[in-house]
């Protein structure tokens, strides 16, 4: 028997961390806004099902949080402004991401989620933004502030990532992240850029992989670009579902 339904978004995440997060409902709200079920899935202890639920899914999103751990990608693992997560979220999400790109998945990896995409594949971090690279763009603003723009970023015609916003050139995106993108991962293309010069998203087109700096599940609410790339997204997932495809 056959049954239409809509594609199911799993979200990785630190629920220790998110459950005290004043916009989770906003988050979650935005993928059903968006026409797809989120599937939660608490990564701070280590997990031996993420492949299995990878193949229960049709998308995958990667949230922000705590800092990506310096280790794996040859940081100082004694540096005082570096507030590392448990290793195990990092190695869960990590197994995710792999797992998810074997099976073509559409992947959005947002803030925290962009830094450790880009680690997985290859790539380093800016440990703190302020100390080791200080410019005119204030990139970490207050959690309270994260439903409204904080700054431009110029993105790149002719990319997934323009595509799902439906714009290229400049926009407005909210931001909280100290830390950045140092050195892109071989293979991943950035695709908008902050007035500071910063990396603010890269992707793998063929992948349908997107990542970017700022938080567009909180925005999408507030903002027309970060409403369109959480469709964008969502239709990618839908593709993979006869009911999800009527969406877009």
């Amino acid at each position: 028997m056959s049954f239409n339904r809509l594609p199911v978004v799993a979200i990785t995440m630190d629920l220790q961390v998110l459950q005290h997060h004043h916009h989770l409902p906003v988050l979650l709200g935005g993928i059903v806004t968006a026409g797809a079920l989120p599937l939660t899935i608490d990564c701070r202890a280590p997990r031996d099902d993420l492949d299995h639920l990878m193949g229960m899914v049709d998308g995958l999103i990667l949230l922000g949080g705590a800092d990506v751990n310096p280790e794996l990608y040859g940081g100082d693992g004694s540096d005082p402004l570096v507030t590392a997560a448990p290793r195990s979220l990092d190695d869960n999400e990590i197994t995710a991401l792999h797992s998810a790109l074997r099976r073509g998945l559409p992947i959005l990896a947002v803030c925290r989620g962009a830094q450790l995409t880009n680690v997985a594949l290859g790539g380093t971090l800016v440990a703190d933004l302020p100390r080791d690279r200080p410019g005119a763009v204030r990139h970490r603003l207050a959690e309270e502030l994260l439903d409204r723009p904080a700054h431009a970023v110029d993105v790149t015609p002719d990319t997934r990532l323009a595509q799902w916003l439906g714009a290229a050139g400049r926009i407005e995106v909210n931001s909280m992240h100290h830390q950045g993108i140092e050195t892109l991962a071989p293979g991943v293309r950035a695709v908008a850029t902050a007035d500071d010069g910063l990396v603010e998203a890269f992707e793998i087109a063929a992948a349908n992989l997107v990542a970017v700096q700022w938080h567009p599940e909180i925005l999408w609410a507030n903002d027309v670009y970060a409403e369109n790339l959480m469709r964008g997204f969502v239709c990618c997932c839908a593709d993979r579902t006869p009911a999800g495809r009527a969406l877009c």
